[in-house]
């Protein structure tokens, strides 16, 4: 058992500078690359995009092969629609990951961090991902525009990785979807046993090998809320429901 928590270890510190080199990588030689030979700005962020996707595709494999985890996704074919506002829940580092290698052409909304970093920030712009310093109305007009214009948003409501407190959405996502009159399509991330964790360090591994469960369930259609209250009232009881559809989905699961 030492030795295969050992190789674990390794294994996970080597993950770790993978992904640091791939991200480099993309920034440093890809993105000057699509920038010079592309002159549309649609276009590049097209490829950008599916850059990304491909390199989180073939990253997450790569760290199957090594034992450092499994997946499944079900219901993907519910994302294949434009317009659409997907949610999920935050429970992992890795929930981003995941979620851009199987949604190509999606606009992300990302940690401001990334938008600034000397390295990634080249690939936000490029990509057209919103950083989410962008607060209020700013972040509100951009990503209701981008839904107008037929793009799928992507968003995690709780704005950082789950706690011990339990899933806890913050309004953004409801204002959204109501400026944009978007249909609401919740993914369900569960991981057993949990790792990468909020607070958790990159060594602290869990007794056994995580498996990532994705499960896009049925459209939420922001309507149903009652349009007769105050836009905040209607925030908080969307904000509520797509809790709670989350919520008793993994309870179910548990």
């Amino acid at each position: 058992m030492k030795i295969i928590y050992c190789w674990r270890l390794v294994a996970t510190g080597f993950a770790f500078v993978l992904f640091a080199i791939v991200a480099l990588f993309l920034a440093i030689l890809l993105a000057p690359l699509i920038q010079l030979f592309t002159s549309s700005p649609i276009k590049r962020r097209s490829i950008t995009r599916k850059s990304i996707q491909q390199s989180s595709w073939i990253y997450l494999r790569i760290m199957r092969g090594l034992g450092l985890l499994s997946f499944q996704f079900e219901g993907l074919e519910r994302l294949n629609r434009p317009g659409i506002l997907v949610i999920a829940n935050h429970p992992t580092l890795l929930d981003a990951i995941f979620l851009m290698s199987v949604m190509p052409a999606t606009t992300f909304i990302v940690k401001a961090a990334m938008a600034r970093h000397p390295v990634t920030r080249w690939l936000v712009n490029m990509a057209g991902y919103i950083p989410n310093d962008n607060v209020g109305v700013e972040l509100l007009e951009k990503a209701a525009t981008a839904l107008k214009a037929q793009d799928q948003l992507m968003i995690f409501p709780e704005g950082t990785r789950t706690d011990d407190s339990g899933i806890e959405f913050k309004r953004g996502a409801a204002n959204i979807a109501l400026a944009a009159d978007c249909p609401i399509v919740p993914v369900l991330i569960d991981c057993r046993p949990m790792t990468l964790r909020k607070c958790e360090k990159w060594y602290q591994l869990p007794k056994a090998r995580p498996h990532f469960y994705f499960k896009v369930l049925p459209e939420i259609n922001p309507r149903v809320i009652d349009h007769q209250q105050t836009k905040g009232i209607q925030a908080r009881q969307l904000t509520q429901l797509m809790q709670s559809n989350l919520v008793e989905e993994l309870r179910r699961l548990a």
